[in-house]
């Protein structure tokens, strides 16, 4: 079965969470995640948990570089974070938190997720990196679901994805 048919097949049957349970399959989308981006200067890999932190780390370590987590609220304490809140894909609050001292001014940032279906979690994220006077030099994702407006904001931020659905 062809990468994009699989990748497809997952999402329909368990949301992507368990394409780590088949090396191969992994190993394919660790490194398609990471070959846009072999070649541009970056200093951090950033993932949102929970599915992100499936992905981050593993790019990190390939890539030697350090990981940042970001963390749901009130998993950082509160006098070391930055903190964004918006509305998820079905319009419910959630709340990310940053470590202040995660994220330095001029870093090169890679956000990588697994998936983007608003794009609501991806701009709060930005805006993170941002407020503490980083740069995002990269999106990497394994599915699309964004709409073509959303999708040419993130766009300007070297938007990369295995499948669009």
């Amino acid at each position: 079965m062809k990468l994009k048919e699989e990748l497809k097949k997952q999402m329909k049957e368990n949301s992507g969470y368990l394409i780590f349970l088949d090396v191969s399959l992994y190993k394919k989308v660790i490194n398609l995640m990471i070959k846009s981006f072999k070649d541009k200067t970056i200093d951090k890999i950033i993932s949102p948990e929970m599915k992100g932190v499936f992905y981050g780390p593993t790019i990190a370590y390939k890539m030697n570089l350090p990981f940042v987590p970001i963390l749901k609220k009130g998993r950082v304490p509160k006098i070391f974070v930055v903190r964004k809140s918006f509305k998820d894909y079905t319009k419910k609050k959630k709340t990310l938190d940053l470590g202040k001292e995660t994220i330095k001014k001029g870093d090169k940032v890679l956000i990588v997720d697994d998936v983007f279906e608003s794009g609501e979690s991806g701009r709060a994220i930005i805006k993170m990196i941002e407020k503490l006077g980083g740069k995002v030099v990269g999106i990497s994702i394994v599915y699309n679901k964004l709409n073509k407006k959303d999708e040419e904001f993130f766009e300007r931020y070297n938007l990369h994805y295995l499948v669009k659905l």
